[in-house]
């Protein structure tokens, strides 16, 4: 198992079409007609620039190394993160990655539903997967003066 080839997934950002991820919450979105990103679970202003930066990272996944056999310390019986995604025909064209426990040098144990054994992704690319997917927006300066408490004048 530790001979395996790094690459992990080799795909065109532009094939994947839907994908979840569940963490603490779970998350799912689409690719419209016009190429943009939208909800099928979730809410607010989608940051498009993170997740396509997530699903250009997705699309060419490589392990730093592989771990072998999975064991209980690769923490991927309970994962901080899973992300499933559907390229090509939804029924057939599918994967699901498990990401684990750190493995305490700055990279993460990982694991693919359909393939074997445990993988060590590095740290830029644990980074990329788990970017805010939600636009945090600063309140313009009319929003703040309306939020702000109106002081009283004191006689």
């Amino acid at each position: 198992l530790q001979w395996q080839e790094l690459s992990i997934f080799e795909l065109k950002p532009e094939q994947i079409h839907r994908f979840s991820i569940v963490t603490d919450k779970e998350v799912w979105l689409e690719r419209g007609e016009n190429k943009q990103w939208r909800w099928l679970k979730g809410e607010g202003a989608i940051n498009q620039t993170n997740v396509e930066s997530l699903v250009g990272t997705l699309s060419h996944l490589h392990a730093v190394r592989w771990a072998g056999a999975t064991a209980p310390q690769h923490g991927l019986d309970k994962p901080q993160m899973t992300i499933t995604f559907m390229f090509g025909d939804e029924k057939t064209d599918s994967h699901t990655l498990k990401i684990g426990a750190p493995t305490g040098n700055d990279m993460w144990f990982a694991r693919i539903g359909k393939r074997e054994g445990t993988f060590v992704i590095s740290a830029p690319d644990f980074s990329a997967l788990k970017l805010p997917l939600v636009s945090h927006v600063a309140p313009s300066p009319a929003q703040q003066q309306a939020s702000s408490p109106t002081p009283t004048p004191t006689h």
